[in-house]
């Protein structure tokens, strides 16, 4: 009965997240639209945050990286959702500023220019769209809080931010703390993530309640603060 209880809580947490504290004044930062929102959109107000990956197979943009299998990073969706960049100095020197991660090299990005797809680009036209006349610059970031985040406007800011993450299989919430059993702590509060997360390797690392239904662990996440929620990007377990 005990066990039922804790997987209740959870789950009755998630359903809960979609309410949220007032608003507070607007963070002053430049706005973002998620690459895999900017391949669905006809008209974008605002630069594409993506991961730059620089691998075997060359450079091109990406929606979302794991970080969690060992080694080298993996993308979090397959090349027909990645956007192969026409090789250039300017990716050249952007891609030696980029992070080593075995095999590749990845930096997060703020991007402009001309989407071209879905069709087949790139080497043996693997991947589904392609970038023209680009302007890429690092992402600044944003570091935040779960508490600021439940005050601020999701107007599109590139954040990075640690908590607490519980999950099932269609929903996810990051909260200040954790009590025992994996429930939020008391007073803690919340911001609900896109959902369902798309990282499987960051999920088995998690502590799983009795059944499985849900998980949860403390993480890091890099994402794009944007309608209501953080759409992540990247995401890290936290060693405490």
């Amino acid at each position: 009965m005990q066990r039922l209880f804790i997987i209740c809580t959870c789950l009755a947490i998630l359903t809960a997240c979609s309410g949220g504290a007032p608003a507070a004044t607007p963070v002053s930062a430049p706005t973002f639209t998620p690459l895999d929102a900017a391949l669905d959109a006809s008209y974008r107000s605002s630069p594409i945050a993506a991961y730059l990956l620089v691998d075997a197979g060359g450079a091109r943009l990406v929606a979302g990286l794991s970080f969690s299998s060992g080694g080298a990073p993996a993308p979090t969706d397959p090349p027909a959702r990645q956007v192969w960049l026409v090789p250039g100095d300017a990716i050249d020197s952007l891609a030696s500023r980029a992070q080593p991660a075995g095999d590749s090299r990845y930096l997060a990005v703020a991007v402009t220019g001309a989407l071209e797809g879905p069709g087949a680009f790139g080497p043996d036209g693997a991947f589904g769209y392609q970038l023209r006349s680009q302007t890429i610059t690092p992402l600044p970031w944003q570091e935040a809080t779960v508490a600021l985040l439940a005050t601020t406007p999701a107007n599109g800011q590139a954040v990075r931010v640690t908590g607490a993450l519980i999950a099932n299989q269609n929903e996810a919430v990051l909260v200040e703390a954790l009590g025992p059993g994996g429930a939020p702590a008391p007073q803690a509060r919340q911001v609900k993530l896109r959902a369902p997360l798309r990282d499987a390797a960051l999920l088995s690392r998690l502590t799983t309640t009795p059944g499985g239904a849900v998980r949860y662990g403390m993480v890091q996440v890099e994402g794009i603060w944007r309608e209501g929620g953080l759409v992540p990007m990247g995401m890290w377990k936290v060693e405490r």
